[in-house]
């Protein structure tokens, strides 16, 4: 796990994918094996809300529409939480903050195993971000995911050997490998350009699309989720220990 966060040592450039798919273009019949889409949408953990008898928690809106959120972000989850506690603590009480990787729910929900009948699964980005993708794009809506180019080539990053182009959840992660290309390509520093393009659009063209160009797309988490998931590695190895001594 902890080789899809530590990165290489050189910058480099590639050619542009076909973007214009990821904002509702065109895409060809066939699609990605899944365990191809997965491995790219990575180990990120979301967010959501169970209760006391495991049941996915939703909410209901003014149009009558039940929703059950997919947070990116821990502290917004248990924000969510307390806050339906207060407001209903009959039927929140028992409920609980959870989370799976962002690649195992896309398996799990082509395997129907969280779906629920009138029920829409809806993720939820930081209000930070949210706002750092609208002053990228003016009328952004969806979950934001951070790239660069330089011209028309996407700003890649060398990973155990291989090539990938980094889509950051966190603009600031994007902005620190910007700012290390600059110094190393002086020249092309005018050229770079920071965009965004939401998750969902992402995951939508990764199922729907075989274009093997998008298999070197890889998810970069927050900090916040990186500081979860190590918290939860370390756990587990502790419990591991304690199994073996005991």
């Amino acid at each position: 796990m902890k080789s899809l966060f530590h990165w290489g040592t050189t910058l480099s450039l590639t050619g542009s994918l076909a973007w214009g798919m990821l904002l509702g273009g065109s895409v060809p019949a066939l699609a990605l094996p899944p365990e191809q889409v997965s491995s790219s949408l990575g180990v990120t953990p979301i967010f959501f809300i169970m209760s006391g008898n495991n049941q996915l928690m939703y909410v209901s809106t003014e149009n009558q529409e039940r929703v059950s959120p997919r947070f990116i972000s821990r502290q917004d989850a248990e924000a969510f939480l307390a806050k339906l506690k207060q407001d209903n603590p009959q039927l929140a009480n028992q409920a609980q903050v959870a989370a799976i990787p962002l690649g195992e729910l896309y398996k799990a929900d082509l395997e129907g195993a969280n779906q629920s009948q009138g029920v829409e699964f809806q993720y939820v980005a930081t209000q930070q971000q949210i706002r750092a993708a609208q002053q990228v794009q003016q009328q952004f809506v969806g979950t934001p995911l951070f790239y660069a180019t330089v011209g028309d080539d996407s700003l890649t990053i060398q990973q155990n050997g291989k090539t990938v182009i980094p889509f950051f959840f966190e603009q600031q992660g994007l902005m620190q490998m910007v700012e290390r290309f600059r110094r190393e390509q002086p020249a092309q520093a005018a050229n770079v350009q920071v965009k965004v393009v939401p998750l969902e659009a992402v995951i939508e063209t990764l199922k729907m699309s075989n274009d093997q160009a998008l298999t070197q797309i890889v998810l970069v988490p927050s900090q916040e989720a990186l500081e979860f998931v190590r918290s939860v590695q370390e756990q587990v190895q502790q419990q591991n220990q304690s199994n073996r001594s005991n």
